[in-house]
């Protein structure tokens, strides 16, 4: 599905990373239309005003992470069992009330994995408390938020501004100054 976006991008003959940004969180919305998104201006807001309240999940790669990522942010591998066994862990019932954000290159693993916390949370196999727990997926994913000059941070923690693109394909949706050499 992701290469047939892409193809239809170079179709379009859209180079502007800007424009082809809009394109890919209308097409990652109508992809998963039962995940609710948070834009990153709202995503910014939780995060220094209510940071106990959140659980962010990054979705992709080591290797993506360790180049930065989002302050606060657990990796969950989207390729790994683990995550189930991840969320019977964190969402404990102290855990309620919280949102949980998923975010990766620009939304759509992240959108698998909020759509798999969100039928977690729904089965009857989770065998947790009912809680309140709302899942969101980041409008735009870590592209997005570099474009916005938001804080993300490398694998020591150390602010940083780049973003590994996840393919020479994805790249073109970011500006590239940038982009982290893959």
């Amino acid at each position: 599905m992701a290469t047939q976006f892409l193809q239809e991008m170079d179709n379009l003959n859209i180079s502007d990373p800007k424009e082809m940004m809009s394109l890919a969180i209308k097409w990652v919305q109508k992809t998963f239309p039962n995940v609710e998104s948070v834009t990153t201006g709202t995503l910014q807001c939780w995060m220094e005003e209510k940071p106990d309240e959140l659980i962010i999940l990054d979705t992709r790669s080591t290797a993506e992470f360790e180049v930065s990522h989002l302050p606060g942010a657990i990796l969950i591998d989207p390729q790994s069992d683990t995550l189930q066994e991840f969320l019977q862990k964190q969402l404990l019932p102290e855990s309620k009330n919280k949102n949980v954000i998923c975010y990766c290159t620009v939304g759509y693993r992240s959108s698998m994995i909020a759509q798999s916390v969100n039928e977690f949370l729904s089965s009857e196999a989770s065998q947790t408390p009912k809680t309140s727990l709302k899942v969101y997926n980041a409008e735009g994913g870590l592209v997005k938020w570099a474009s916005e000059r938001r804080l993300m941070v490398d694998k020591q923690e150390q602010p940083i501004h780049l973003v590994h693109p996840y393919s020479a394909a994805w790249a073109k949706l970011l500006e590239p100054e940038l982009q982290a050499q893959i």
